[in-house]
């Protein structure tokens, strides 16, 4: 049995064993999420992805630059969607203080998140949105805050939390000044986000459709089951994390970036694959030191693949004053009362200004522009598009 040593990329190990897995283990795919971004995966950087074809006018040159998937599963997308993220919002985040917090249910409640992906999950976003207004509503301001579901832990297992970034402090009732907010109650947080947990679960209990319980699930919704679980959580500690206080919104941005847009595993942590097993390292919190696991090709990618989110759902939100519907009207105000760099016009007008991204990346790391002309040393002409006819899957 050799070792395949040096970078080991998780595309190898999915190309490999899908096909296999995807027969020996039908109903662990049935989610059309899961072929749809292994798809992608394997395809990225291809010109099956489609690609644009570049020319020189005044030589034979031609390049093909093929497209790449965008799919949070990719590593490679992954690590590039990220320092894009991280890019885009070092420049559109307000310059103040930050707290990190994490919401975490109790594992009681982690067979829902299985069985009824999309509706369970939402559910999360909404009681951790609705815990966090019951904190700034009544003192009244209005944060900015943005929030990342992560359906894993460091080991891949299943454990559903929520990363939220929040501003300390946020604009007043009148839109017209800053109010500075130096801490949050975790014990207040904690309270709340049970309390709004158990009022939302129930709810969807109560609405839940029978026709989408999956064979073998019916006990999670048989009632006695649902109040004997409900007896037991309320009893418990929920666990409601307020992490460091961060002052520089550059860093702020970096330091929530490896949430955003990662899969699931970072190939730096794939440690050796032999064609049959894969071993792998990650490090839990209040670990001295980095445990080391080996599975087989087909448990590793048992363990994987459910952690890849359903089609169109949207992985990380922003609420407060960073929401869709209030950031062009709001973000001008908080820019005007923090950043004392730019205004916001002059934020977005940087941003517009930059080009490509994927050609700036290669020429910081190669020194040379790709699209120059390696014979004649000119800029290349866009000479067509090809594009891929598959249409490309927008979460996260």
């Amino acid at each position: 049995m050799q070792l395949i040593r040096g970078k080991i990329h998780l595309k190898q190990i999915v190309s490999d064993h899908f096909p296999a897995f995807s027969e020996g283990h039908p109903t662990q795919i049935t989610r059309p999420g899961i072929p749809l971004n292994i798809d992608k995966m394997l395809k990225c950087g291809t010109e099956e992805m489609g690609y644009h074809h570049y020319r020189c006018e005044t030589c034979t040159y031609e390049r093909k630059v093929p497209h790449t998937c965008k799919s949070r599963f990719c590593p490679r997308c992954g690590v590039a969607q990220t320092d894009m993220w991280i890019e885009r919002y070092t420049t559109l985040f307000a310059e103040c203080a930050y707290q990190h917090v994490i919401f975490a249910p109790p594992h009681e409640f982690e067979d829902y998140f299985r069985v009824d992906r999309r509706r369970y999950l939402n559910c999360l976003y909404t009681v951790v949105n609705r815990t966090l207004s019951d904190w700034y509503t009544f003192r009244r301001y209005l944060p900015g805050f943005l929030l990342v579901m992560h359906t894993f832990g460091r080991s891949m297992s299943w454990h559903v939390h929520i990363h939220v970034l929040i501003t300390c402090g946020g604009l007043n009732e009148a839109r017209t000044g800053w109010i500075g907010v130096d801490f949050i109650r975790h014990d207040i947080l904690k309270e709340r986000f049970r309390n709004n947990f158990l009022t939302e679960i129930s709810r969807l209990w109560q609405t839940q459709n029978p026709s989408d319980i999956p064979p073998g699930c019916g006990l999670l919704f048989r009632k006695r089951y649902q109040e004997k679980i409900t007896t037991a959580v309320t009893g418990k500690t929920w666990y409601v994390h307020v992490g460091e206080r961060l002052q520089d919104a550059g860093r702020v941005v970096r330091y929530i970036g490896r949430y955003t847009k990662r899969p699931a595993i970072a190939e730096s942590k794939i440690l050796g694959y032999d064609g049959y097993a894969v071993t792998f390292t990650y490090k839990e919190h209040r670990m001295t030191k980095p445990e080391v696991e080996t599975l087989s090709a087909p448990q590793f990618l048992e363990r994987l693949l459910p952690h890849i989110p359903d089609v169109n759902f949207r992985v990380v939100r922003y609420a407060g004053f960073y929401a869709n519907r209030l950031r062009g009207t709001l973000l001008p105000l908080v820019f005007a009362l923090k950043n004392s760099k730019r205004t916001y016009a002059e934020a977005k007008e940087h941003l517009a200004k930059l080009s490509c991204w994927w050609r700036r990346r290669v020429e910081a790391i190669t020194r040379i522009d790709p699209l120059y002309c390696d014979i004649c040393l000119i800029p290349l002409t866009l000479f067509s598009v090809v594009y891929s006819v598959r249409k490309a899957d927008p979460y996260g």
